[in-house]
């Protein structure tokens, strides 16, 4: 696969935003990789442009009149438009966040953002990759919003996903194993390095708990499943990122708020 190939280097990218700043500054990051940029102020204006075009990826902001990014989401799926969106926001809400990637969003960045830090996820998602978010299907848009997770009995080895990001695996002490999904990995190419919290550290859901750089030199956040604290971490991943794989566990954290949460992940 060649460098063009691994970058989506020639997508036709649709910038959804009311600010008109972001679009130029947009046009010029995307269009320096070979970008095609349209650019919209409106979430009913890139609607009618996704129901009559074709694009590769949807830059959406959360936040904007008329129609936000969680209703652009809705009406995407209701009206069986499959393109990735990924959702940017200048107010930054996990809940918003964690109910967008189950709506379908490839992932999240809060304003201001670096250039480094928008072209991972755009690269990551052009690339695409199969895996473990085609075992997590999308949640029904009635059941994004409730907080309010059924009574159930965690069994260990029950597994619980942050679609596109991350999985949690129940233990029999109470505790969960967090790794990366397949299809984060698949899609980010050769890891060279990765940056894993410390014992004792506190994450948190939606937050970035891991941090990894590619041979080719992009970074990626990968966000947690879960809040609690660390208790331990993989050592021989920190030291051979090479040998990370979507099975191999990279912190085990004693969960914390873990009735709302599980409610906000999907599961198998």
């Amino acid at each position: 696969m060649n460098e063009q190939e691994r970058t989506g280097q020639g997508a036709r990218i649709l910038v959804i935003d009311d600010e008109e700043i972001l679009h130029i500054s947009l046009r010029r990051t995307l269009g320096r990789q070979g970008h095609h940029v349209d650019a919209v102020l409106s979430g009913p204006e890139g609607l009618q442009l996704l129901q009559n075009n074709e694009y590769d990826l949807v830059i959406t902001d959360l936040m904007m009149p008329d129609m936000d990014g969680i209703e652009l989401l809705e009406c995407m799926e209701s009206q069986n438009i499959s393109v990735p969106v990924l959702m940017i926001t200048g107010y930054p809400s996990i809940r918003t966040a964690v109910k967008a990637l189950r709506l379908g969003a490839v992932d999240y960045l809060a304003k201001p953002f670096t250039r480094q830090e928008l072209l991972g996820p755009v690269n990551r998602t052009l690339r695409g990759g199969a895996g473990a978010e085609e075992e997590t299907a999308k949640a029904p848009a009635g059941d994004v919003d409730g907080y309010q997770t059924p009574e159930q009995t965690l069994t260990p080895g029950a597994r619980y996903h942050l679609r596109k990001h991350s999985w949690a695996v129940y233990q029999q002490d109470g505790t969960f194993k967090v790794g990366i999904e397949a299809s984060f990995l698949e899609s980010i190419g050769a890891i060279a390095s990765i940056e894993l919290p410390e014992e004792t550290d506190l994450v948190e859901q939606g937050f970035t708990g891991f941090r990894l750089r590619t041979i080719e030199a992009e970074e990626h956040g990968v966000f947690m499943p879960l809040s609690g604290q660390v208790i331990a971490v993989n050592g021989k991943a920190a030291t051979e990122p090479s040998s990370i794989g979507p099975e191999t566990w990279l912190a085990q954290i004693v969960p914390d708020h873990l009735d709302a949460e599980l409610s906000m992940l999907l599961t198998g």
